[in-house]
C-alpha cells in the first residue's frame, strides 16, 4: 500500500517539475520566488510542535505558481519532516495578497519515547491560505494558516495523527 502512494507522489512531483520548465521567455519574465516561515503545528502525535517552513515558487504567470514546500518540526520527542509539491494562486487585494494553496507530498515522523523509537512515512495533503503584506517591491511579510491530512501510524499516540493545523509567520521574496 505504501509503495502505491510513493509511486503516485513521485509521478505527481515529476509532472509538476515538467510543468514548471515552460518556455525560455516565460522563465526570463517570471522566475523563482521563495519564502520562509516559523510557527507551530498543532494536534501532531506529540501535541503542538515548533515548525520551520521553506518554500519555492516558480511563477507560471503573475498569479499562479508551483513549487516545493518543506516543513521541519524538530521539537521534543517528535521529529517530523514534510515535503510536498504545492500550487498557489495569488490574489492581490490592495497591499495584501491572499494566496490559497494546496498540494500533495509525504511526511516522515520519528517519535522517541524512552528506549522505544518509532517512525512512519505517510502521504500528506496540505492546503490553506497565506496573507502576504508587501513591504517592498520584492519582499512581503506573510502569515500562513495550513491544514494537513496524513495517515501517521505510531503506537504511542498522544492525540490525533491524521489532521494537523499550523500557524506560521515569515517572509516571501518575489522575483
Amino acid at each position: 500500500m505504501v509503495d502505491k502512494w510513493v509511486k503516485t507522489i513521485v509521478a505527481i512531483l515529476v509532472l509538476l517539475f515538467f510543468l514548471s520548465i515552460g518556455s525560455p521567455h516565460v522563465r526570463a519574465e517570471n522566475g523563482w520566488g521563495f519564502g520562509t516561515d516559523i510557527g507551530f503545528l498543532a494536534d501532531t502525535t506529540d501535541d503542538t510542535v515548533f515548525t520551520l517552513s521553506f518554500q519555492g515558487d516558480y511563477y507560471l504567470d503573475s498569479q499562479f505558481s508551483v513549487g516545493p514546500q518543506l516543513l521541519i518540526s524538530p521539537g521534543g520527542d517528535l521529529t517530523q519532516i514534510t515535503f510536498a509539491g504545492i500550487a498557489r494562486y495569488h490574489i492581490p487585494v490592495g497591499a495584501v495578497t491572499v494566496i490559497p494553496f494546496g498540494g500533495l507530498g509525504f511526511v516522515y515522523a520519528d517519535l522517541e519515547r524512552g528506549r522505544r523509537d518509532e517512525d512512519d512515512i505517510s502521504y500528506i495533503f496540505p492546503f490553506g491560505a497565506t496573507a502576504a503584506f508587501k513591504v517592498g517591491r520584492t519582499i512581503s511579510l506573510a502569515s500562513t494558516l495550513i491544514f494537513t491530512f496524513q495517515d501517521i501510524d505510531l503506537n504511542n499516540r498522544m492525540s490525533s495523527d491524521n489532521f494537523n493545523i499550523g500557524m506560521l509567520f515569515g517572509f516571501r521574496f518575489q522575483p
